[in-house]
Order: structure tokens, then sequence, then C-alpha cells
């Protein structure tokens, strides 16, 4: 008992250690290496600038727009009218508040919450590298070293007393300088914004319910689908009797037919049975007068009966020598009675 439960014991601790090693990996390397704070700051500002926009600018941007300001004005538009998330507050802090992935393409995805009156909403924004960021930035370098030179000065003095008071500006290096001189200046980055993504945060019971939601009304359309499909089945079986007028003549004849046989089998029983009374009662005659001298012939009733039976067949496919008629009436044999 003592060494089962001493390999539960060594088992469950295995599969904690795994658990643990699992969930303290490493973070997922992006495509290319990226100032997550500047990333932050520009999809914040992107925001910004579509987040509220009005009838005149939602019809441009839809129209004649860029990828980016089509994909985030129509999200914005749906969250509005969809989602119904209220007003805009502000953009949330803390953990959990952004993040970054790999997106398709080799782009990078920088992931924004955002607060909003009645939920929030999560703003992704994908980038693609601009490699021609790193030529653009030596050339705007050179080009301050050349203007600090004609003023006798070295280039990170003439950086300094030129453009230290502008607070948009990042003066703590020079690398950091030219990122944000050539963002603000020329609007170019080290990235470059391809499309955006507004989603609404709803809770996992929200999704529940909105998931057995869904599921109910496909089901039902489905089903209701399906009835109208076999409704429309059984027509067809009427559609001959629409489209061709050959089958319904040759089915009124067929039944004109049946029903003039028909006829004429029972006006042929009804006489024979009349012939078969009058013979009966000639014959009684002549029995009184003769003796007992039998003068009955049914070779006639026996002709009478052959030719309705095959009178009441006319038409019909020929089958076995005793039918059924349509009065219920069988034949089996005919034989002459003493």
């Amino acid at each position: 008992m003592k060494k089962r439960l001493s390999k539960v014991l060594v088992l469950s601790m295995m599969l904690i250690t795994l658990l643990m090693l699992s969930g303290c990996g490493e973070a997922e390397e992006l495509y290319y290496e990226v100032d997550k704070d500047s990333m932050q700051n520009y999809t914040k500002e992107l925001i910004t600038q579509y987040y509220n926009t009005n009838e005149m600018e939602q019809d441009f941007y839809l129209s004649d727009g860029s990828e980016l300001q089509k994909t985030a004005v129509s999200g914005f538009i749906a969250a509005q009218t969809t989602d119904h998330v209220g007003e805009f507050i502000d953009f949330a802090s803390g953990d959990g508040s952004v993040s970054f992935s790999n997106g398709v393409d080799g782009k990078v995805i920088c992931s924004q919450i955002c607060k909003y009156a009645n939920r929030d909403v999560k703003v992704s924004i994908s980038y693609k590298q601009n490699k021609a960021f790193e030529l653009d930035k030596e050339k705007a370098y050179e080009s301050l070293v050349s203007q600090a030179a004609q003023y006798g000065v070295d280039v990170t003095t003439y950086v300094t007393q030129m453009y230290g008071q502008y607070d948009d500006l990042d003066m703590t290096s020079m690398d950091k300088f030219l990122d944000t001189f050539l963002a603000k200046a020329y609007n170019e980055r080290p990235y470059e914004a391809i499309d955006c993504e507004v989603s609404a945060v709803y809770s996992k019971k929200e999704l529940i319910t909105q998931a057995g939601k869904n599921t109910a009304i496909g089901m039902g359309v489905v089903f209701a689908v399906l009835i109208f499909i076999s409704f429309i089945i059984s027509l067809l079986k009427y559609l001959p009797l629409l489209f061709d007028a050959e089958i319904r003549r040759t089915r009124a004849e067929k039944k004109a037919a049946e029903s003039a046989a028909k006829k004429q089998t029972e006006d042929l029983i009804i006489s024979s049975s009349k012939t078969s009374v009058d013979d009966d009662a000639q014959t009684d005659k002549l029995t009184s007068d003769v003796g007992s001298k039998d003068l009955m012939n049914d070779s006639e009733l026996v002709a009478v009966i052959t030719a309705a039976i095959y009178a009441a067949s006319a038409g019909a496919v020929r089958g076995p020598a005793y039918t059924a008629s349509n009065d219920k009436l069988v034949v089996r044999s005919i034989r002459r009675v003493r």
C-alpha cells in the first residue's frame, strides 16, 4: 500500500513540475525587433484618430481610404451599432492592457484594450516592417552632421540646441531622437500600419449564451428548410398532370373506359338475371306439361356470364384466369347444377 502511494505521489509531482515549466515558457519571439513602447504609443495615436469620426470622414475613409482606414472606421462603427459599447473613456493600463504577437505574412500585431462605457474593446493593428527606414535614418543623420559642421559644432550639440525644446522628440540618445524625428517630421517609422481589427470584449458567460442562441437559430432554420423541401417534393407527383396534356387525356380516357366497362358489366348481369328467371318460369311450365323431362339449357347462361367477365376486364392488363372485378365479384368456376 505504501509503495502504491509513493508512486502516485511521484507521478503527481512530475505532472505539477511539467505544468509549471510549460507556464513559465519564454515569450513568443516576434518576426522583427520593435520598440514596444513606441509601437504602443503609435497604436494609441491611430485609435484616437479613427475611433470618433463624423459622417463626412466616414464616407471618405470607407470609399477612398487605405486598408487601415477602411478597417479601422468600419470596426469602430460596428462596435457602436452592433455591440453597443457606448462612449470611449480611456485606454486601459496595467497587466493585460497591451499585447504583442505575430500575425500572417511576417506582420506584428499590437493589441490595445480600450475602456468604453458599456464594455471594453480590443483594438488590434497589424504592422509590416519598413525595410527602408534604416536607410532613411542614415541619410537623416548624415544631413544633421553636415548642418552641424556648417556651424562648427558636433552633431549632438547641434541637435540639442536645435530640437531640445520639442517635447515630442526623445533626446535620451541619438538613435531614439532619429526615430522620433522621422516619425514627427516625415511620418516614417520602422513599421507600417496595414490593417485594424476592432472587437468587443465579452465574458465567457455571454459568449456561451450567444453561442447557444446562434445554435438554436441555426438548427431552427435548417429544420424549417427541410420541412419546406419535403413539402415541395410531395408536390412533384402533380407536375406531370399540370404540364403534360397527353397524360391527362390518357388518364381521362382510361377512367371513362373503366366506367363504361363497369356499366356494361352491370347491364349484362341484370339482363342475364332476367333471362334466367324467364327460363326458370318456362322450364316449370314445360315440366308440368311434359313431366320429368329436363328442358333447361344452361349453355346460353354460361356464355352470358363469360361475356360479362371479359367485358369487366376490358382494357386492363392481361392477368390470371380468375380475377376480381371492381364490385368484388370473384368467379372461381362455372358448372351446371342439376
